[in-house]
C-alpha cells in the first residue's frame, strides 16, 4: 500500500481498494486451484508473479491517467490478459 503515495490523493483511495481487491481475486483463484481442472479450460497454476504483474499494471495506468481511472482497461488487462 505504500507504492499509492505516488499518485494524487483522489487515486490512493481507489488504488488501494483496487489493489485489495486484486489480492483477493488472486487468493480466491489459488484456492479454487486446488479443486483441479474442474470447470477450468485449461490447468494453469497461478503464481505470485501474475498477481505481481496485475499489481504494477494497476499502479501504471493510475499513474498515467490521473485523476481518471481507466476501469474498462483495468479489468481487461488483469482479468482477460493476465488471468
Amino acid at each position: 500500500f505504500n507504492e499509492a503515495g505516488a499518485v494524487s490523493k483522489d487515486c490512493q483511495k481507489s488504488f488501494r481498494k483496487m489493489l485489495f481487491g486484486l489480492f483477493f481475486f488472486h487468493a480466491l483463484i489459488q484456492e479454487r486451484c486446488n479443486f483441479g481442472p474442474l470447470g477450468w479450460n485449461i490447468q494453469y497454476q497461478f503464481s505470485e508473479q501474475d498477481r505481481q504483474i496485475c499489481a504494477d499494471q494497476l499502479k501504471i495506468f493510475l499513474q498515467e491517467s490521473d485523476p481518471i481511472i481507466p476501469y474498462k482497461a483495468l479489468c481487461y488487462t488483469c482479468s482477460e490478459c493476465n488471468y
